[in-house]
């Protein structure tokens, strides 16, 4: 069978494709397509404006339009905390319900991190641990044992949303980063997790990145670094290291500006629960939402006890 997956999020819109076949977990993408909205720069006093929703049924209306070539058993569109966090997230889910007959899934915070974790772990077997995705405008956190998630944070800021909030251009300043610190600081105090777990799974386009840039600059493998690399990374962007401003640039140049607030979330929260190494995973989000959502026919998020 085959599935489409709509992810709204507050940069990117991302069209995946999947072909299952048997065992929920046997599948493979055959489409990844990303489209650039950019709907948080839409975002006014706490609502999405009129252009920001044009912006997002257009862009879904090219979707459906490719949806409907490849023939798919399901079309599941969803959202985060990019109509999530809306004052008139309803008045967009009707205006894209009423052109487009769409409807958009928006995840609640429980959701979201749940199904991340489902995601990972559908690729990396681990009896205990703790999961995070690194989002444009949110963050999940979420401790797990053998039987399931146990315990999540939702940090209410990701990647993109502190670059808006601190950076006044491409590249942060050295004030600006400590700004960065001090929001992130702000958020993970405030968020009372204090469990502490010897394994660390991420997962998101800033993880995955920074992965890779290590790879690059060092000869390491892209999907195990340490607390170590981030400190030594994120020292040679803030003093405009050439290489590594290259290396950035040539593995993926849209991260650029979202890169280093991205990163100083992932340290934070590595020293807060003291965890000294990370596993980068594929697998997240998007494959929750298939697994648990579309295949599985699930509604109900447990936490289990």
């Amino acid at each position: 069978m085959r599935h489409a997956i709509v992810d709204i999020g507050s940069n990117t819109i991302r069209l995946i494709i999947f072909d299952v076949e048997g065992n929920v977990k046997n599948f493979k993408k055959v489409l990844n397509k990303k489209y650039t909205a950019g709907l948080i720069t839409y975002v006014h006093d706490g609502e999405l404006s009129g252009k920001g929703i044009k912006k997002l049924t257009k862009t879904l209306y090219s979707i459906k339009n490719i949806v409907k070539e490849l023939n798919v058993d399901t079309f599941s569109p969803f959202a985060t905390a990019s109509l999530r966090n809306l004052d008139n997230t309803e008045e967009v889910l009707e205006k894209v319900k009423r052109d487009l007959d769409i409807h958009i899934d928006v995840l609640k915070q429980v959701d979201e991190a749940f199904l991340g974790n489902v995601g990972i772990r559908s690729e990396i077997e681990a009896d205990r641990g703790i999961t995070i995705d690194i989002g444009g405008a949110s963050t999940e956190i979420v401790y797990f044992e053998k039987n399931g998630p146990k315990e999540f944070i939702n940090l209410s800021t990701g990647s993109l949303l502190l670059f808006r909030e601190n950076v006044s251009r491409v590249l942060p300043k050295k004030s600006e980063i400590r700004a960065i610190e001090k929001s992130v600081i702000r958020e993970i105090n405030s968020s009372h997790f204090s469990t502490k777990a010897v394994r660390l799974i991420g997962i998101g386009g800033t993880i995955r990145t920074a992965g890779k840039v290590i790879a690059d600059l060092w000869s390491k493998d892209e999907d195990h670094f340490t607390i170590k690399d981030i400190y030594k990374l994120v020292d040679l962007i803030k003093d405009g290291e050439t290489d590594t401003i290259r290396s950035i640039i040539r593995i993926n140049p849209a991260r650029i500006h979202t890169l280093i607030p991205g990163i100083i979330i992932l340290k934070t929260v590595m020293e807060k629960l003291e965890i000294n190494e990370i596993e980068v995973s594929d697998n997240g989000l998007r494959e929750g939402y298939l697994i648990y959502k579309v295949l599985e026919g699930n509604n109900e998020i447990l936490f289990s006890k």
